[in-house]
Parts: structure tokens; C-alpha cells; sequence
């Protein structure tokens, strides 16, 4: 099984304030891959089942947003586009 970690840091930012953009990030990411995601506010935490071959987990704290994708062979070619996806969102947060 392959793994793609994303991360990203904001200074500054409170682990409530970064988990409600990135929530809506995945959210997003749902929507138009058709992904039922399980959201855990109070621990900060997102996990995405396996769809398409990939899934994900993403953790927030103070500051930082972790996402891991996970995949399989059958994941190979679209775990390259969610992580695009996904990088591109977190890129524009707070701009």
C-alpha cells in the first residue's frame, strides 16, 4: 500500500479555527468525488474511507493540518489527483 502525506502549517491559527476551513476543504472534495467522509470535530480529526482505491485521514492541531492518503494499485492514478486537489485548497486558505 502506498502513502501520501500533505502538510501544511499556519502560524497562528487555533486548531478550531483550521479544522472549520478544512473541513470544508474535504467537504468539497466529498461533493464531487462522491465520498461520505466521518467528520470529528471535538478531536480534530477527518477520516475518508476507501473510495476509488484511496483513503484519508486528516489530523489538525495549533497551527498545522496533516493529511494522509493511503492507496492501493487501484489507487495509483487518482491519489495524485486528490492530493493536487487538496493542496491546492489548503494553499489558498487564509490568503
Amino acid at each position: 500500500m502506498g502513502k501520501k502525506t500533505i502538510e501544511k502549517s499556519f502560524p497562528g491559527k487555533s486548531a478550531d479555527v483550521l479544522y472549520a476551513e478544512v473541513e470544508k476543504v474535504i467537504q468539497g472534495l466529498g461533493k464531487k468525488y462522491g465520498i461520505t467522509c466521518k467528520f470529528e470535530p471535538a478531536k480534530h480529526r477527518i477520516l475518508v474511507p476507501e473510495t476509488m482505491g484511496v483513503s484519508g485521514h486528516c489530523a489538525v492541531t495549533d497551527g498545522r493540518v496533516t493529511v494522509d492518503l493511503e492507496h492501493g494499485l487501484m489507487g495509483t492514478a487518482v491519489v495524485g489527483t486528490v492530493k493536487g486537489y487538496i493542496e491546492d485548497k489548503l494553499g489558498k486558505l487564509f490568503v
